[in-house]
């Protein structure tokens, strides 16, 4: 009695000696394949944000060397997410403080559930001068620590799954500011 392995190798070998040579492609055929997968993603997605100017080189550079992460976000100290949560909500929370820290995680809720995104999030930034051009209003000194909403991180997986153009004109609309890339500090994976 022969073995399964052995029945299987006859059936292999059978089959290969009836089946015809592959014949190969001419070379202007192979020419025309479609480019790699990036490409075709990103071409099937044209409506995600723009996320230009991204950081340069040299400074993605010093953040990995450093161990740290940047991430694509706004602005959000000044109780700007609270303010944005009592202008949306009037008539219920008009009369609370906006620098109460209590309405921030509700803030962030909201968000989350209005644009229908969990990686929306909030951690603390290091404000370059390229996000003190873009906000004249930031008060702060350049190389401080600031509150920021952050959209997604500068991963592969993460920007090939980033937020539409469209979402993000909104967000900027209820933030008052311009998204920006942002030197993560400390990350807030917990809130």
């Amino acid at each position: 009695m022969t073995s399964v392995t052995a029945q299987m190798q006859e059936l292999s070998l059978d089959e290969a000696s009836a089946s015809t040579p592959a014949t190969p492609k001419p070379p202007a055929e192979a020419q025309t394949r479609k480019s790699p997968k990036i490409t075709e993603t990103r071409a099937s997605r044209p409506d995600q944000v723009d996320t230009r100017p991204v950081p340069s080189t040299d400074e993605w550079l010093e953040v990995q060397a450093a161990g740290g992460c940047m991430y694509y976000g706004f602005y959000a100290d000044n109780d700007s997410l609270q303010k944005m949560l009592i202008n949306r909500f009037p008539d219920k929370l008009s009369n609370r403080n906006p620098r109460n820290v209590t309405l921030l995680y509700p803030a962030l809720l909201f968000l989350r559930d209005v644009f229908k995104r969990d990686d929306i999030s909030v951690h603390i930034g290091v404000l370059s001068q390229r996000a003190k051009d873009l906000n004249p209003s930031i008060e702060e000194e350049v190389g401080k620590h600031v509150l920021i909403l952050g959209l997604f991180p500068l991963e592969m997986e993460a920007y090939l799954d980033r937020m539409t153009q469209k979402q993000v004109d909104r967000l900027a609309r209820l933030m008052g500011t311009k998204p920006t890339w942002w030197r993560i500090a400390q990350l807030m994976d917990d809130v």
